[in-house]
């Protein structure tokens, strides 16, 4: 068997880790479960979690058990008509209060958890079967197989119907359970024969329908790709999936297990429509003045009154301003949700914004402040909130960092590289610049580990030109490891951290970064070797350019005197004078040149910040607010091009002045044993969330 096995996984590719494997093993544990010859069953050390959760104080509470719960659905038949008190107790619109039902529900789940059955294994050779049914609230399905002469079961599944497919008739319920089913148990049914019992006898022409129509035709093609056979057996003797269809649940169900159709209204006859029309309090009130029985119409309607009409017991409202005047259905607020998913959710809809999805609405629909509605409804969207970029400016204006008074009392860091390893090994180069003269500092290094970005700090900057007050670093480990943390507290250093993804807040360093790469760029060799070589030379020819927001070179500013190059000696452009300044002269034009090049720097940032400013908003948040978290990643074999931007929700923990603040997933418990540590995030990264 052991050879089976590994063969089998040599013929699909896989590669195996000896210290993951476990050999010779009568049972194991795997994602919560145990796994052995007779089957699989829930981990008895993950239930006891269930057994020794508290009593719900609250909704939350109650989400959190079903959840605990819901991981393990498939061992407890009827879990969702077991659960139902329980989710009830989770809609918006019910207020909590727990009861008997409750308790017992509550109970009756950790029972069940406690003492679960084990499901069978999936065996490709053995006679298969699905059971289905469908009730006036869910659907049912059991997986089960003969094995050894007796019927075991696989794994059971039930879902709620959403409020389009309760209007289907019985059959097209019986048919969805059908296709919902085989849909949901593809990765066992796909290939081999099998057959569907239900207990209506309607369905077993399904498969050889000769001319089957609408959302038939299209049910009809899903099973194609199946070797299905359809029996009937009667309801008394198909309680299995029948009591799992009877089991309502909370949410609607997933899009992966729901039938596409069930968003669409061609189920719904006039008859049904104009019933469900008056069981909307707003159109009943229009409905009743047309018929002559009632006088008074809601003010949000009355305006509109002259062009609604009643057409074979259905409220419809003439469109006049469309180029081609047409009826619109007036859809009432129970089936709004199903025109939404199929003008905005739909693939055939796109997700597209407010303007274009209240246009493909409007075309044919008709509700009160329906304007507003589709507002509310395309804001709220979960996909597009995740994806798209507000279409505004840019959140944060531009807080410029105060020039400092003296030079390297405020210093900037980056690493920059990898480089190709150059023929003295060096791969990275470490620069670091002052932001009151914008004199760099570089150094070609072998790796960018802590203990090269210490040695740096210390042998460049310290020794050579103080301690500085503040070091300005990203979050690098090599900046927030232990020794370099060290290093800055023994010289009483300040270290400031740009926010992740936000490097514009060491904007001054980013940029000589960009400049060095640039100048090596010019003198390298063609095979990238020799940069290293070439560091020291255009460090120099940088620090001895003058900058033009200051109006002085770098070196002037640091050294109090102009430098004198190897051109100069050769031909000399000054006057020899007879006499020379005193010290004093010299060093009070080097401070007066510095407090000029500060005055400057500050003018500049002035202007800079004026003209950035106009491209931007002024965004604020309060502790307690929800948001998004813009993140850029990226996963191997997937297009950069179309993943989600924004993750969360998260909620603001902190202000952290005018453009940062602390944020961490909401729903965190403060209580929690490993409480994440608040993620700092500048305003650009974050845009807010609502919620629908």
């Amino acid at each position: 068997r052991l050879r089976a096995v590994l063969r089998a996984f040599k013929a699909a590719g896989l590669t195996l880790k000896p210290s993951k494997c476990r050999f010779a093993y009568g049972e194991l544990k795997f994602l919560g479960h145990v796994v052995s010859a007779q089957g699989v069953s829930p981990d008895p050390a993950k239930t006891s979690a269930v057994a020794e959760f508290p009593k719900p104080s609250d909704k939350k509470a109650v989400r959190r058990f079903l959840g605990l719960c819901a991981y393990y659905r498939r061992f407890v038949r009827d879990f969702a008509q077991i659960s139902s008190p329980l989710t009830h107790l989770t809609k918006d619109d019910v207020q909590f209060q727990w009861g008997e039902e409750q308790e017992q529900a509550f109970d009756e789940l950790k029972r069940r958890l406690q003492s679960p059955p084990i499901l069978g294994h999936f065996d490709q050779s053995a006679e298969t079967e699905i059971h289905t049914d469908a009730s006036n609230t869910g659907l049912g399905a059991v997986l089960v197989q003969r094995q050894e002469g007796a019927e075991r079961v696989i794994a059971y599944a039930s879902r709620a119907l959403s409020k389009a497919e309760q209007n289907y008739s019985t059959t097209d319920k019986e048919c969805l359970a059908v296709v919902w089913a085989i849909t949901k148990f593809r990765p066992y049914l796909y290939g081999i024969p099998f057959r569907v019992v239900t207990d209506h006898h309607a369905l077993c022409w399904l498969s050889n329908l000769k001319d089957p129509s609408g959302r038939l035709a299209r049910w009809s093609l899903r099973l194609q790709e199946f070797d299905v056979t359809i029996v009937h057996k009667s309801g008394r003797k198909h309680n299995d999936a029948d009591c799992l269809s009877r089991a309502p649940v909370e949410s609607p169900p997933d899009s992966s297990d729901d039938d596409d159709d069930a968003r669409f209204l061609g189920a719904v006859t006039d008859a049904d429509m104009g019933a469900l029309q008056r069981d909307d309090p707003e159109l009943r009130a229009v409905i009743d003045y047309l018929e002559g029985q009632g006088s008074s119409v809601p003010r949000v309607l009355a305006r509109d009154l002259p062009s609604f009409v009643l057409q074979r017991g259905v409220l419809f409202k003439k469109n006049f301003g469309a180029s081609n005047p047409a009826w619109l259905l007036v859809v009432p607020a129970s089936l709004r949700e199903d025109i939404f998913q199929a003008c905005h959710d739909d693939p055939t809809a796109g997700h597209l914004g407010y303007s274009r999805t209240l246009a493909r609405i409007r075309d044919k629909y008709y509700w009160p402040r329906l304007p507003k509605t589709v507002h509310l409804y395309t804001r709220s969207c979960h996909e597009c909130q995740r994806r798209k970029r507000p279409p505004t400016k840019p959140a944060g204006l531009l807080q410029p960092i105060s020039a400092p008074t003296t030079p390297f009392q405020q210093v900037g860091m980056d690493l920059l590289g990898p480089f190709p390893t150059s023929a003295q090994g060096n791969r990275w180069i470490i620069v670091a610049t002052d932001y009151l003269t914008r004199y760099a500092e570089t150094k070609a290094l072998p790796s960018g580990t802590a203990v090269e970005v210490a040695k740096f700090f210390v042998e460049s900057i310290l020794l050579r030109h103080g301690a500085p007050e503040v070091l300005i670093t990203d979050r690098g480990s090599s900046f927030l490891a232990q020794l370099t943390q060290e290093v800055l507290r023994l010289s009483h250093t300040s270290h400031r951290r740009t926010t992740a993804y936000h490097p514009q807040t060491n904007g001054l360093t980013e940029r000589l970064n960009k400049t060095i790469a640039d100048m090596i760029s010019m003198y390298v060799d063609v095979e990238h070797k020799t940069w290293d070589e070439v560091l020291p030379y255009v460090t120099f020819a940088y620090n001895t350019a003058a900058q033009e927001t200051t109006g002085f070179t770098p070196f002037e500013l640091v050294h109090g005197r102009k430098v004198t190059t190897m051109l100069d000696a050769m031909l000399p452009h000054e006057p020899v004078e007879d006499g020379c300044d005193d010290a004093h002269a010299v060093s009070q034009r080097a401070e007066e040149a510095r407090q000029l090049a500060r005055l400057r720097i500050h003018d500049q940032q002035r202007v800079d910040a004026r003209r950035y400013n106009l491209r931007r908003r002024d965004v604020h948040f309060q502790p307690g607010d929800r948001v998004w978290v813009w993140t850029p990643i990226r996963r191997r074999g997937l297009s950069e091009k179309l993943l989600k931007r924004y993750f969360g929700p998260y909620k603001i923990i902190r202000r952290l002045g005018d453009l940062n603040y602390e944020v961490l997933p909401d729903g965190t418990r403060p209580s929690a044993r490993r409480q994440p540590r608040p993620e700092v995030v500048h305003v650009v990264r974050l845009k807010p969330y609502y919620e629908r």
